[in-house]
């Protein structure tokens, strides 16, 4: 199941809420039903990576958030 761009929005910021407060139920993007099942398979500092598994409604859908280039040191 892919999601669409509200759905995506959506999960990104479940994600970002997921991450502030990790132990607090997060809801699905999709169906709405608490126990997303988040997993943090980032590969920092070039990208995030989050698994997302929804057993209600049966999303299982890896979310990519790209980040910038590293900054240069000044030293």
């Amino acid at each position: 199941m892919a999601l669409d761009a509200e759905q995506l929005r959506e999960a990104a910021r479940r994600i970002a809420a997921w991450r502030v407060a990790p132990k607090v139920p997060v809801a699905c993007p999709v169906c709405g039903e608490l126990g997303l099942e988040i997993i943090d398979r980032s590969a920092r500092p070039h990208a995030e990576w989050y698994a997302l598994t929804c057993s209600a409604c049966g999303l299982s859908e890896t979310l990519n958030i790209p980040l910038g280039p590293a900054v240069p040191s000044l030293d």
